[in-house]
């Protein structure tokens, strides 16, 4: 790694000069600050989709001029650099007179020196370090085992706590120059080395991700604790493009691995169903839902990233249930298909869903506050491997018209208001008996906990017979001599 190259890439675009009090402008572009900023001074500069600020009517004052600010990552990177290379050229003179720079060396090659210890005499000679030479290369002349104790001791009291431990070699073991660069060239949030970055407004840089996350929770910079824009802000924005160039340029393996890493978590993980801990849905149904949890607006995005974005969605437990009672009335559930999102500015979502299929949860665990599982999906069976002949007297058709009767009888005890409310949510009744049971259940004024009884069963037939037993019921308790029906 050659401090000059690095050096020498830290250029601004606009000047060709090297950048000086840098910052980062919301294109991902970083300009030197003398420069003008709004909008982005390079011509062939496309301006990000985002939210358009208000124009100024021309009777208000004009807003006072605010300096824009420096970006700290990558001002922090110059002085570093800058630092070395004056450290570099301080050493010069001495090269001749150096035994462990040797002749054969290419011209310009940075070296890095430690700063002078005010503890040690004057008259010593201290030697140089080359780059390419690691920590555990002994200066030393005498190689014996308390020596390279020593050393070792010296290099973890030097070591921050918080150094990322990427990739090999490990950080211990790295040159100066790419210790010190490693350390300026992570997130703040996971303290690993930053992936896609992106710079707020108030020039801190931090993972697209990690961003994201912290978005869920606040809308504060994880810093400074300045205001941030919205959520529709940072969800397509640009990487900073300076730091994304140095970080292929400087570390290429590190940032490879960690791309890796991000994407086996996501794609390989062994409970790969998310699941909303929500309200019953039966199959065949829309819904319409609000995302406005931290938990639940990561676990959309994560869904939005998938070939066909779904997620599953169950009942809570009955409140008071013990444990046993409550995962049972928890496994089964139905698998919602997303048909549109609509993003709004503070992060929270809108989502239109179709129901498709039911599913019975098999194992379920928590993933960053909400639950995932590995689910099993149920289909029905054909009807005549669930009969017995004591149930074959009763065809579908003849449940369903049980059925229909008992809806007709409803509706003429119901306002006409609440009838044309129900044939707006539920619409009319399908025809096919599969859909049917489901479409009744909807509709009948019995517990949703009882409903849900309907998920496991994988026979038409036997869902019909469930449900005219609850108009049975029904009619036991509500049918008078009269002929009324009381709601």
């Amino acid at each position: 790694m050659d401090a000059h190259a690095l050096r020498d890439s830290l250029v601004c675009p606009v000047c060709r000069l090297a950048l000086r009090a840098p910052t980062t402008l919301v294109c991902g572009h970083t300009v030197c600050a003398s420069h003008p900023t709004v909008p982005c001074p390079l011509p062939q500069c496309t301006p990000p989709t985002g939210p358009v600020r208000p124009r100024i009517p021309a009777a208000s004052p004009p807003a006072p001029v605010v300096a824009p600010k420096v970006d700290v990552t990558i001002n922090k990177i110059i002085a570093l650099l800058d630092r070395l290379l004056q450290d570099d050229r301080e050493s010069d003179p001495e090269r001749e007179q150096d035994p462990d720079v040797h002749d054969d060396e290419p011209p310009g090659s940075p070296t890095v020196r430690h700063r002078p210890d005010t503890a040690s005499p004057p008259g010593r000679a201290r030697k140089r370090q080359r780059l390419q030479q690691y920590p555990d290369e002994d200066d030393d002349d005498d190689g014996d085992l308390l020596s390279h104790l020593l050393a070792s001791s010296a290099r973890q009291r030097e070591t921050l706590p918080r150094t990322p431990l990427l990739g090999p070699p490990p950080v211990d073991q790295l040159p100066p120059l790419e210790k010190e660069l490693l350390s300026e060239l992570s997130c703040e949030i996971c303290f690993m080395l930053l992936y896609s970055p992106v710079t707020t407004p108030c020039q801190h840089t931090f993972c697209a991700k990690c961003l994201h996350r912290s978005l869920d929770h606040s809308n504060l910079c994880p810093l400074c604790r300045d205001s941030l824009p919205g959520f529709s802000f940072f969800e397509d924005h640009p990487p900073n493009q300076t730091l994304q160039t140095l970080l292929l340029t400087a570390f290429p393996d590190m940032y490879a691995e960690r791309g890796e890493a991000i994407d086996a978590e996501e794609r390989d993980a062994r409970l790969d169903t998310p699941i909303f801990v929500c309200m019953l849905i039966f199959p065949g149904h829309p819904t319409a839902l609000h995302f406005f949890e931290p938990r639940y607006r990561l676990m959309l995005r994560r869904c939005l990233e998938q070939d066909v974005p779904s997620f599953g969605m169950i009942m809570p437990a009955r409140p008071g249930a013990g444990g046993g009672v409550a995962q049972g009335q928890t496994d089964y559930g139905t698998m919602l298909e997303v048909r549109s999102v609509q993003m709004l500015a503070d992060g929270r979502s809108m989502v239109e869903t179709w129901s498709t299929y039911r599913f019975r949860i098999l194992e379920r665990g928590t993933l960053d506050g909400y639950t995932v599982g590995r689910i099993e999906r149920i289909d029905d069976v054909p009807d005549e491997l669930t009969l017995t002949p004591a149930l074959a007297p009763a065809s579908n058709q003849d449940l369903m018209e049980i059925c229909t009767t008992f809806l007709l009888q409803l509706r003429r005890g119901t306002a006409p208001w609440v009838v044309q409310r129900l044939n707006n949510v539920y619409g009319p009744p399908p025809t096919d008996a599969a859909a049917f049971a489901y479409w009744v259940a909807l509709v009948l004024p019995i517990d949703d906990y009882e409903k849900a009884r309907l998920l496991p069963i994988r026979s038409a037939h036997l869902r019909l017979r469930l449900v005219v037993h609850w108009i049975e019921q029904l009619n036991s308790n509500w049918w008078f001599a009269s002929g009324c029906v009381i709601l």
